[in-house]
């Protein structure tokens, strides 16, 4: 089902709104407003799939409206306005679609096509990104080929990872074993409160952190005495991630 709000400061429009609305079983209307405001509060309250949002309402215009939310989290804006000139700042907040009245079934239902697309869209997204969750939560060791043996390395033991050419070298326990995986997919594969990338070549696994220094550029000291540089454009994340550790 498909939760819907319809915010237009004309009560006429709204109506018309409705009425479009009502000619597909798949869609329910949660919320009514008259203002931005209200229409922001809705959104805040009840979290609907899609607001169809005029442009020119009082307290707070739909423009406002449509950027106080999170395009990737928030509900699917339709704006519904009489001017067709604020079709381009009203895209650029991410809408899926800008209709003029006066509405026709049409148009309006090709509308309501997009917002079906775009909600499926986000919900197949969703589910990948909960089956890689779940796959990081279930990776509980990595193998590294020794001789004729496969030496298993439980993640706990691991200090850190390093990039050598297209396989990669897991620090553990002291020893250095070589793991026939990319850097890139071992990042992809552990789980991320765990595990950081803060170098192009190198993830950590952070409970060894012991020091985040700053002096002649970022760098990291680990609990077995490692010293790993920090990128430029990891340092703000892993700041966070580390900041009750930081000198």
């Amino acid at each position: 089902m498909i939760r819907a709000v319809v915010a237009d400061d004309e009560a006429l429009s709204r109506r018309l709104v409705h009425q479009m609305l009502e000619r597909h079983a798949d869609v329910a209307i949660v919320a009514d407003c008259a203002d931005g405001a209200a229409a922001r509060d809705a959104i805040d309250a009840l979290a609907p799939d899609v607001i169809f949002l005029d442009v020119r309402m009082p307290v707070e215009s739909g423009l406002d409206v449509a950027r106080h939310r999170d395009p990737s989290l928030g509900p699917l804006v339709v704006f519904v306005s009489a001017y067709d000139k604020f079709a381009l700042p009203a895209f650029e907040t991410d809408a899926v679609d800008y209709l003029t009245k006066p509405l026709t079934e049409e148009r309006f239902d090709a509308a309501l096509n997009r917002v079906r697309e775009r909600l499926r869209l986000r919900r197949l997204a969703a589910s990948a990104s909960a089956a890689v969750d779940d796959t990081r939560s279930q990776i509980t060791h990595l193998v590294a080929r020794v001789g004729l043996r496969d030496v298993i390395i439980p993640l706990e033991t691991i200090d850190f990872i390093e990039a050598d050419d297209v396989y990669a070298a897991v620090f553990a326990d002291g020893k250095r074993y070589l793991v026939r995986t990319a850097l890139d997919a071992l990042e992809r594969s552990l789980d991320t409160s765990l595990f950081a990338r803060v170098h192009r070549s190198y993830i950590v696994r952070l409970d060894r952190v012991r020091e985040f220094r700053r002096a002649n550029g970022a760098e990291l000291v680990l609990a077995d005495g490692s010293v790993l540089p920090v990128s430029r454009r990891r340092r703000v994340v892993l700041e966070s991630l580390l900041k009750p550790l930081a000198t």
